[in-house]
């Protein structure tokens, strides 16, 4: 295991004091760390790239014994990559205790049940009337809830729609997947939890949209991704943005030479 520098340190607490970051805020946090303890700065951006994954593996192996991990995972929304702090042991709504009533996290729970349900999202009126279901907290206390756990990154509200972020899905996957198996399903092309996305007609596999985009965008007849189902994609996919195609390229490339055989046992461990 390599050793923590100054460096390292500087990068865990601010990581700490944030729980969240996206890829571009975690490389310039990387930049800031390395420049303040006098540590150059690789000039090409492959290998920025190279290091800032050896140097937050470092970081995961110090801080596993605590029951910590940095996983990655990737806005439903957009595409976007995100970093987050994550408690191995405390996979349940639970650990938000000390931020949250009880009252609040009977809620939240409930919340999370009807996004769930619902293919990811649903009303901002109907997660309002949640509260109607129990009569502990008014519409009112509700409202400031949403707004609470909105600024907490807990949940997104877009268009008069609210959905959970990318740090619920990261922190609460295994809650979801435990306690809602019949309504999680996992992306076929990147195997992490899908509530938002587009469904196969014939066997019922899932995608999400920003995953469509990568995988049909050289297709002229999109087909299931699913080896034994093949079946006609009837879904529109939206057209692919040349950033997007680099980053998903990208993306998956990184992916592919960060593997380790030594790391694939480990749950959703950090890849590039």
């Amino acid at each position: 295991m390599s050793a923590m520098t100054p460096a390292h340190q500087m990068f865990l607490q601010a990581f700490m004091a944030r729980g969240l970051l996206n890829s571009k805020e975690v490389k310039d946090l990387f930049r800031k760390s390395l420049e303040l303890n006098d540590v150059q700065v690789p000039e090409s951006e492959e290998e920025r790239k190279r290091q800032l994954v050896k140097f937050i593996r470092t970081i995961s192996d110090h801080v596993s014994p605590f029951h910590l991990d940095i996983r990655k995972g990737v806005s439903e929304d957009d595409g976007t990559n995100f970093y987050c702090l994550v408690n191995n042991v405390e996979n349940h709504i639970t650990k938000m205790a000390s931020d949250y009533s009880s009252s609040e996290l009977d809620f939240f729970k409930k919340l999370v049940e009807q996004i769930v349900e619902n293919d990811g999202a649903i009303g901002s009126t109907a997660a309002l009337n949640i509260v109607t279901q129990d009569k502990k907290l008014t519409k009112n206390d509700a409202q400031d809830l949403l707004l609470r756990l909105e600024n907490d990154r807990w949940i997104m509200q877009k268009e008069g729609k609210v959905s959970l972020s990318i740090r619920s899905i990261l922190e609460l996957d295994q809650y979801i997947q435990d306690v809602y198996p019949d309504s999680v399903k996992k992306c076929n092309v990147c195997k992490q939890i899908c509530l938002k996305g587009q469904m196969c007609e014939d066997c019922g596999v899932k995608i999400h949209i920003h995953c469509a985009i990568r995988f049909f965008h050289r297709q002229e007849n999109p087909r299931c991704p699913d080896q034994d189902c093949g079946a006609q994609w009837t879904h529109p996919v939206p057209s692919p943005s040349k950033s997007h195609i680099a980053t998903s390229e990208a993306r998956q490339a990184a992916s592919q030479s960060s593997e380790r055989p030594e790391r694939q046992t480990r749950k959703r461990r950090l890849d590039a």
